[in-house]
């Protein structure tokens, strides 16, 4: 399967001639997730491989508050569709990808890599390692995590570690030494921190993060 696909079942959802995103979400639409009123959001997986962007699909349409609008395997579709959505989920090794996700971002649209190992903080990052709720809530905050893709305690003891110490200032290889890992699995570390606070940077993390810290103790 080449080029794009609606999922069909979203054309049930077209109830209304007042529709947001990709014109499939009511604009009075909401989800209930225990307590909270999750609004939906319209979003749009590509990556080069049909299968691995089917199932990506199929994972994230389980989560309340994500309506998938489609599914492509090329950049050019995925910007063109990425414009009407709220989100989009990009394989990074895919060609024409990082122009892509730099025109969505300034359209206002949430781009999250697909993948491992990128440089910088231009983004975010979810390894293909990761839970699929961990894509969901870099996504659409709070789709991902049942408290809430904000909550600090989500963090696991080693991305406690890792914020910790980026928060002192420490650069990605001075982590890595610090703690006897790669920095390749820093920057993995840090993808998912991101995606769990739903933060799209390191400064943003750290004053998320720690402020849930002060706020536990």
């Amino acid at each position: 399967m080449r080029g794009a696909g609606i999922i069909p079942t979203l054309e049930q959802l077209a109830t209304s001639e007042e529709l947001v995103g990709f014109n499939h979400i009511p604009a009075n639409a909401h989800f209930t997730k225990g307590k909270r009123s999750v609004t939906p959001r319209g979003v749009v997986v590509v990556h080069q491989q049909a299968m691995v962007a089917e199932g990506i699909a199929a994972a994230l349409a389980t989560f309340p508050g994500i309506v998938l609008i489609a599914v492509t395997t090329n950049s050019a579709e995925a910007e063109a569709l990425g414009e009407r959505a709220d989100a989009v989920a990009i394989d990074q090794d895919l060609q024409g990808a990082d122009d892509s996700a730099t025109r969505l971002r300034r359209k206002g649209v949430r781009v999250v890599f697909i993948g491992q190992g990128r440089e910088g903080d231009e983004g975010i990052q979810v390894s293909l390692e990761a839970p699929v709720a961990t894509l969901a809530a870099a996504l659409v905050p709070g789709a991902g995590n049942g408290n809430g893709a904000s909550n600090g305690n989500s963090l696991t003891s080693r991305e406690r570690e890792v914020l910790g110490l980026v928060a002192r200032g420490m650069a990605a290889k001075q982590v890595a030494r610090h703690l006897g890992i790669s920095p390749k699995t820093v920057e993995r570390h840090k993808g998912h921190i991101f995606a769990k606070l739903g933060v799209s940077n390191q400064a943003a993390a750290v004053h998320v993060g720690m402020a849930h810290t002060r706020g536990a103790q």
